[in-house]
């Protein structure tokens, strides 16, 4: 005859393991929760006191969130603008002017006024003369053609002069260069100082007006009669 009783026990018995089973691995993942909220709460904390720390900052200098955006202000977007270039400018005898230029910007819309920021070029004055003229800004009027420079302009003549002064117009239609400011040079043969200048760059002639002084240096005297 079958023990009723043993068989019971029997069940009772698997009963328990799978109890035992189920409590064991219900602690297994409280651990698991347990460790990894000790690992959690720390970086959590941190990053909580990083931002109590932060954000008096960012609410006293809310405008460090602003975006320094400028839009293009109306009729910018019709503008010519041209960066790193070289522009190149015929006279009235078909010579190239080669200028360079960080930036050539139109300053209004069909203006053809362009802004040249630091212009530097070569100019033929003959067929083995040239000048090389530089300055901070300059404004090229396409209608005229006419060259302006201003902030500082300086110039190497290749016959071994330099000159400075505060501004230059240069006319191609007649390839004539003045300024009506004072003027610095110097040469082979001595500094030079005048009101405003004139130089025709057909003939390779320069007129100073006005009050000028020349200081001539010893050597250039020898050999003189």
């Amino acid at each position: 005859m079958v023990d009723i009783k043993k068989i019971d026990s029997l069940f009772a018995e698997d009963a328990r393991k799978k109890e035992l089973t189920k409590q064991e691995n219900s602690i297994t993942r409280h651990t698991k929760r347990v460790n990894r909220a000790k690992l959690i709460l720390p970086s959590f904390a941190a990053v909580l006191i990083a931002m109590l720390l932060i954000f008096p900052s960012i609410k006293n200098d809310e405008k460090s969130f602003l975006f320094d955006v400028t839009l293009p202000k109306k009729g910018e977007l019709e503008k010519l603008h041209i960066e790193k270039t070289v522009l190149n400018i015929t006279d009235k005898k078909n010579r190239v002017n080669n200028f360079t230029a960080d930036n050539i910007d139109e300053t209004e819309p069909g203006s053809k006024l362009i802004k040249l920021k630091n212009p530097d070029g070569v100019m033929p004055t003959s067929d083995f003369d040239w000048l090389n003229i530089k300055s901070p800004t300059g404004f090229y009027n396409q209608k005229d053609n006419t060259l302006t420079l201003t902030d500082n302009v300086e110039i190497y003549y290749s016959q071994g002069m330099s000159v400075n002064v505060p501004d230059i117009l240069y006319d191609f239609k007649t390839n004539i260069a003045k300024s009506d400011h004072p003027v610095k040079a110097q040469g082979e043969a001595g500094d030079l100082t005048s009101e405003s200048f004139e130089m025709n760059t057909d003939t390779g002639v320069i007129t100073f007006k006005g009050k000028t002084f020349i200081k001539l240096r010893e050597d250039s005297l020898k050999g003189m009669k």
